[in-house]
């Protein structure tokens, strides 16, 4: 793609899956006899609107995301009890299914670019053995001499087959310098050792390499759930990792996922689609989270409430998920400043 269409297309895709996140809340409001105010596409001055049954639908000038408006929903909104439409008014139950709604349409979402990937290019997966992926520039892996396609066969004396091995023998050695046979995928020299030093956070700036999987169309569908589920195991083990300090949080904001995607859709289609494929999966492990404002800590709210039968103070949610808001905010601004700063760089 070109650079202009590579960026609109980037935007899109962001948007697009916002949308259908939105979509998600939308059709199980409608399907537990909630009233939808109002479906925006988009933020900024309306451009166009048009009304159909109790629903404003709205497009907006800025094409980022979009929100859906239920009746009753929110501490502050004035609720009449005999309104059967509010959401306020909902059992516990209907109101959970209004909010898992969102991100099980970003996990449906997840699996048909996966199934379309499958059924047509091929969806580039990480190779499970200890193969040496793309290297980052700079990184000791690059310094020492390792090349792509590389297949490390033992590391500091000890064998390994797999990447999973491969990543915890280089952990073990951080800051130190460690012996890597090697395979050289050219196949000039059979065997060669490396002297490799990690960094102080057991890196050494290589990812897994990757195999193409395609099949046929019916194939496809359970290998895009089984890829997707894999792909969400490890989103949550990142997540994980974080949260218990063993690894180190690298964040990317609005800027920096647009960034990447503008970069995968001029690398190509398939790279592009692949690159939408794990922002969706991310975007169903993100709003599960149990952080206040995100769909994960209202869904806590309300299993607590099915559980105890006595629904939490409004205003105490609200003021939480208000605060958990501000946070987040914060926190995007914050990111994007780096993201800024990398761009720049």
């Amino acid at each position: 793609m070109t650079g202009l269409l590579s960026i609109v297309a980037a935007v899109l895709a962001v948007s697009l899956l916002i949308v259908i996140h939105e979509c998600g809340h939308y059709f199980a409001a409608r399907a537990v006899g909630m009233r939808v105010e109002r479906f925006s596409f988009g933020f900024g001055p309306v451009l166009l609107s048009f009304r159909r049954g109790d629903t404003l639908f709205a497009i907006s000038a800025v094409p980022i995301g979009g929100y859906v408006a239920v009746a009753g929903a929110g501490a502050a909104a004035e609720v009449d009890p005999a309104d059967a439409g509010a959401y306020a008014n909902k059992s516990a139950g209907r109101r959970f299914l209004f909010v898992l709604a969102g991100p099980v349409m970003n996990y449906v979402s997840a699996v048909l670019v996966a199934w379309a990937l499958l059924a047509s290019v091929g969806l580039g997966v990480a190779d499970p053995s200890s193969r040496v992926g793309q290297l980052l520039p700079g990184m000791p892996a690059e310094q020492a001499g390792l090349r792509t396609g590389d297949r490390i066969e033992a590391v500091g004396g000890v064998p390994v087959s797999t990447w999973e091995e491969l990543v915890q023998q280089i952990q073990r050695h951080p800051g130190e310098p460690v012996t890597f046979r090697v395979e050289r995928a050219d196949g000039g020299e059979a065997r060669q050792e490396l002297r490799v030093t990690p960094s102080a956070a057991g890196k050494v700036g290589f990812g897994p390499a990757e195999l193409t999987v395609r099949t046929g169309a019916l194939e496809a569908l359970p290998a895009a759930v089984r890829l997707t589920n894999a792909n969400l195991g490890a989103q949550l083990q990142g997540f994980a990792s974080i949260f218990a300090r063993k690894q180190r949080a690298e964040l990317s904001g609005p800027i920096g996922i647009a960034q990447e995607l503008v970069r995968g859709a001029r690398a190509g289609l398939e790279r592009f689609l692949k690159l939408v494929w794990t922002i969706s999966v991310g975007l169903v492990v993100l709003n599960l989270l149990p952080f206040p404002a995100l769909d994960g800590s209202r869904l806590l709210f309300l299993g607590y409430e099915l559980v105890t039968r006595r629904r939490v103070n409004e205003r105490v949610e609200s003021l939480i998920h208000t605060g958990g808001f501000v946070v987040l905010l914060v926190l995007i601004i914050a990111v994007s400043f780096g993201d800024v700063a990398r761009l720049l760089r």
